[in-house]
């Protein structure tokens, strides 16, 4: 079977060099062809090794990941994707969706995690060394799977202002509920209910910069009626109470 070839990218040297030494890449069929510590500098290893996954690292000096992927993308790069991220925010997950990457990795994770990331990119790289039924398999499931994601993601942002919960969701999507709960907390990281409150707490933030707006009327937008208990989640969120998110706004404005 044919090597995979990999970089990793990855400002964080102990992190990087981890991955790197750490993981048995032979087990897997795998080899390191580059590395870098930014993605500026990831462009041109990529450009000049030519792999067929890169790790990367979300949250980089100089560009970060997501930027140094579309810039890739943008050149016709062939590789696939595996985005890194110690922090479990909507956004990142929401861009890497966009993105197509074949799937993001939380820091700390697991070997078992990589592993499964692998199998994925060796699916659709080396497709003649898989049996077709397995292949056909495997792409229906991520299809659907994607699929999934991507409508429950749409539907948040479409709703987010209304009563909604994840078996409405799941309803809309015709899966069953319990099955819609573990896919999206295994393919976001998160709850389904904790994707919700994030997202309705990213756009208050920017509710709260129209300082004709009251605090109960950003949280009656966004979803949230009860303003106690907005201000107490937004505290949680974002490290400060709507009223002194305010004020620290107004400030920068001065």
């Amino acid at each position: 079977m044919e090597k995979l070839r990999i970089v990793v990218v990855e400002d964080e040297y102990y992190v990087r060099k981890g991955i790197i030494q750490s993981f048995d890449w032979e087990k897997v069929d795998c080899e390191i062809v580059g590395e870098a510590a930014n993605g500026k500098a990831g462009i041109e290893v990529v450009e000049e090794t030519k792999p067929d996954l890169v790790i990367v690292d979300v949250e980089m000096p100089v560009m970060d990941g997501l930027e140094m992927v579309r810039h890739l993308k943008s050149r016709k790069c062939m590789a696939e994707f595996v985005f890194l991220t110690a922090h479990q925010q909507f956004t990142y997950i929401h861009s890497a969706l966009k993105l197509e990457a074949v799937d993001y990795l939380l820091k700390p994770f697991r070997f078992e995690d990589l592993e499964e990331c692998i199998r994925k990119v060796r699916l659709k790289v080396h497709k003649a060394d898989t049996p077709l039924e397995e292949q056909i398999l495997f792409s229906k499931e991520l299809q659907v799977k994607n699929s999934y994601i991507k409508n429950a993601v749409t539907y948040v942002r479409k709703h987010y202002a209304e009563e909604i919960s994840s078996v409405m969701v799941a309803e809309e999507l015709d899966i069953n509920p319990a099955y819609f709960c573990r896919l999206f907390k295994k393919e976001t990281g998160y709850t389904f209910g904790q994707y919700l409150t994030n997202y309705r707490i990213h756009v208050a933030e920017g509710l709260l910069n129209n300082f004709d707006l009251r605090i109960n009327e950003v949280a009656e937008q966004v979803g949230i009626p009860d303003s106690n208990y907005f201000s107490q989640i937004f505290k949680k969120n974002i490290g400060m109470t709507p009223k002194e998110y305010q004020d620290t706004r107004g400030m920068s404005k001065i």
